[in-house]
């Protein structure tokens, strides 16, 4: 059952088809000011400068609908741009390639380094760019620089040539962020060694973990910045882990800062055991809105 409903919910959106109309059940949509149906919602995300789309990177129905977002946004936008946490700044010469088709697809994924599940929850959105001319920005840090600072710190950057730096926020990077996120990331990552405890040798320490999850952080919002310069007047829709971006932390708190004048939503896209029987209000808290789908939304990878 669940995998057809995965098939027919593919099928209809594969057609184009970018209104709540389209999806096989209805997902529970929350907003600060309440529930609200998802095409009011998609309405309100195409008036932002930035939105920030918040998923778990294991559940399928949240692909479908980042999808499904991204469609609705192009709709009424057309100046648009997608940027995705799923590849790094150092690959933003052979993705710009393959959208204007000097490239194939098999020489793009051999030198782009895309993530595992690419062809499942990633490609639609860029080839439907692809087709359309939309911009597609690389908006991550690369990974071993940031597996550099887990490992011995954010002093180790120091190191990089100039040419590296180019790949990365500008240093040092602020390690300033919300005590909600910082007291988070304690939790998360000092309960991976034991809370208050030294890191086991040959770990990253609780610090230097914060400080790559920073790293990331701050790459990923130069990236979007970066976006918005470049192409004044656009929406910059942003593809990211939830953690990123759920409560305004992360990215959107240093783009926040950094830019003010911008108007940035934050769309977290969620499986819930509970549903439909929600917590409206901790969803309101989290993003400006909030998509919630039934825990069988997030299918098992074949």
């Amino acid at each position: 059952m669940r995998r057809w409903i995965g098939i027919v919910l593919m099928a209809v959106l594969v057609q184009g088809v970018a209104e709540p109309q389209s999806l096989a059940r209805e997902p529970i949509v929350i907003t600060p000011a309440g529930r609200v149906a998802l095409a009011d919602a998609l309405e309100r995300l195409a008036a932002a400068d930035v939105v920030f789309v918040g998923e778990n990177h294991d559940h399928r129905a949240g692909h479908e609908m980042e999808l499904q977002v991204l469609r609705s946004v192009l709709a009424r936008r057309p100046r648009a741009v997608l940027a995705l946490e799923m590849f790094e700044r150092d690959v933003q010469l052979v993705l710009d390639e393959y959208l204007a088709g000097i490239i194939n697809e098999p020489s793009f994924l051999a030198a782009s380094r895309p993530w595992p599940s690419y062809r499942t929850d990633y490609r639609a959105m860029v080839e439907l760019c692809k087709e359309k001319g939309v911009p597609v920005v690389a908006s991550n840090a690369p990974r071993r620089y940031v597996n550099l600072v887990s490992r011995n710190g954010s002093e180790a950057l120091r190191r990089l040539s100039a040419e590296a730096r180019r790949f990365l926020a500008p240093l040092p990077v602020d390690p300033t962020m919300a005590e909600g996120y910082s007291a988070e990331l304690d939790r998360l990552f000092g309960g991976a060694h034991g809370v208050g405890g030294p890191a086991p040798a040959g770990m990253p320490s609780p610090e230097n973990m914060k400080a790559a999850q920073a790293l990331w952080d701050a790459t990923m919002a130069d990236s979007v910045l970066r976006a918005a310069r470049r192409h004044r007047g656009a929406l910059i829709l942003h593809v990211n882990g939830s953690m990123h971006s759920d409560h305004g932390y992360g990215i959107v708190e240093r783009v926040r800062r950094l830019a003010p004048r911008l108007k940035a939503l934050v769309v977290t896209i969620k499986p819930d055991p509970a549903f439909p029987a929600v917590d409206d209000a901790a969803y309101a808290r989290m993003a400006d809105v909030a998509v919630v789908f039934p825990p069988e939304a997030a299918a098992a990878r074949p």
